[in-house]
């Protein structure tokens, strides 16, 4: 609907809700004025009474605070003139709002008490009777003021809309025919901006275990023999977890895959080698996951209150040079709906490494950039970032990185991780390999971990 019509349909609807002698004539006046639609293109005579509005702002939100403006009618005549009615009014310009989107309030000019303005129903935009007092009365020269509170429903079109106030006037010193005009404020824009859409929670970490290294050996000799230690993971987070084991060496100087022999037992007695990657934020650390090269079955089980005990070894070539290392365990969890991955690390375990008696070692590694811990700070192991997936699924592998498989394992019946421990679960638990950190390509893919910074080792 044109804003014409629809500031035409404000001032006759004023009139026929208004009241009094001075209204019921009014619409034969408005006829005998000459007055139609803005359709047919005749305007209704202009009126001594100026209408402006003040204080309307050029933006409001939908679904914000309410605004307040004010309107003030004024009359310019020398004797006293009648406002029987006034209709605040909203055009639409295409956007497709509807009155309901809108909530207009009032204060009359004098009072103090807001009020309900009352709607009458249009197709688009909004119309609003202002009927209090019933008829106004303006002196010579006097003005009256209306406080006007509109809301905006949060459901309201983004868009520009045209608000403006009509008033119908009455000169009773005009004969009948000629009393009544149309007094109407400008039409300024008003632009609805979209209501701010609530931004969705970030995904909470998964619970993790808590992780620990135990009769981890305080010395190992290049080309000696394994030595034995275990990694032990306790649930106490108060739920059941899945979790993915690795373990990570964060030593001053790089540690060449090839002269680590890591390796952990399975539930039918042999053992697997674990399974190396790296990382982009800690180049010069080594990471080894435990898999058994079964995707499907690459997780431990841990139930709440329960742990479980994994047998490793460890020794070095002989060509390894001597050097101060440093040890930590990682328990990946793999999140659950609404998480996302997460993990935890045991304090470091510092150890040495020395060279074979009569051994040529290989020339040390050039120190890795990374620095190392100093006496003042913290002896935690860093948390290893773990592929942070946050479907529904809580599948270890659903979404996350591929990964490759376990090197030149040598062949075992049984795959699974020997375990031992208490909880609900005393039986070998079956697990397949790398941590949620996928170990693939010799890479660990950090997926979007670098922004929130690492977990702090337990």
């Amino acid at each position: 609907m044109r804003i014409g019509h629809r500031r035409f349909l404000a001032a006759t609807a004023a009139v026929t809700l208004a009241s009094g002698v001075t209204v019921v004539e009014a619409p034969a006046a408005f006829a005998a004025s000459g007055a139609v639609t803005a359709d047919q293109g005749t305007q209704v005579q202009s009126s001594p009474v100026t209408v402006t509005l003040g204080g309307l702002p050029g933006t409001v939100k939908a679904g914000g605070a309410p605004v307040e403006f004010t309107a003030t009618l004024k009359n310019t005549a020398d004797h006293q003139l009648d406002v029987p009615s006034s209709a605040f009014v909203i055009g639409d310009t295409g956007t497709g709002t509807k009155q309901g989107q809108f909530k207009l309030e009032y204060q009359s000019p004098g009072g103090t008490q807001w009020q309900d303005a009352r709607a009458n129903a249009t197709s688009t935009g909004g119309l609003w009777q202002l009927d209090r007092p019933a008829v106004l009365h303006l002196a010579a020269g006097t003005e009256a003021v209306y406080r006007l509170r509109l809301t905006v429903a949060a459901d309201t079109p983004a868009g520009r809309v045209t608000p403006g106030l009509d008033a119908v006037v009455s000169d009773p010193a005009l004969p009948p025919e000629q009393r009544v005009s149309q007094a109407m404020s400008g039409y300024a824009d008003l632009v609805v901006t979209p209501s701010v859409t609530p931004t969705t929670p970030a995904p909470t970490p998964a619970a993790t275990a808590d992780v620990k290294l135990d009769g981890m050996p305080a010395t190992f000799t290049a080309g000696g023999e394994a030595k034995p230690f275990k990694l032990v993971f306790t649930n106490n987070s108060g739920r059941d977890l899945r979790i993915l084991p690795a373990i990570v060496f964060q030593g001053a100087t790089e540690l060449p895959s090839e002269v680590v022999g890591f390796e952990f037992r399975t539930a039918a007695g042999g053992w697997l080698k674990g399974t190396p990657g790296g990382n982009s934020e800690h180049p010069g650390w080594l990471y080894l996951g435990l898999r058994t090269g079964d995707r499907n079955a690459d997780v431990i089980a841990l139930p709440k209150g329960g742990s479980r005990t994994i047998e490793v070894r460890l020794s070095f070539t002989g060509d390894t040079p001597a050097m101060a290392q440093s040890l930590a365990a990682l328990a990946g969890s793999v999140p659950g709906e609404g998480e996302r991955g997460s993990e935890a690390s045991s304090p470091k375990a510092d150890f040495t490494i020395t060279a074979a008696a009569g051994s040529t070692p290989r020339p040390t590694p050039t120190p890795s950039a990374t620095p190392v811990p100093t006496a003042a700070q913290p002896t935690t192991a860093p948390v290893v970032p773990v592929a942070e997936t946050t479907g529904t699924a809580p599948s270890p592998v659903a979404g996350g990185p591929q990964v490759v498989a376990a090197a030149a394992a040598p062949a075992v019946a049984d795959t699974r991780l020997a375990s031992t421990g208490g909880g609900s679960a005393s039986r070998p638990m079956a697990v397949t390999g790398a941590v949620a950190i996928a170990l693939g390509v010799g890479t660990l893919v950090v997926a979007r971990r670098r922004k929130l910074g690492p977990r702090t080792g337990r």
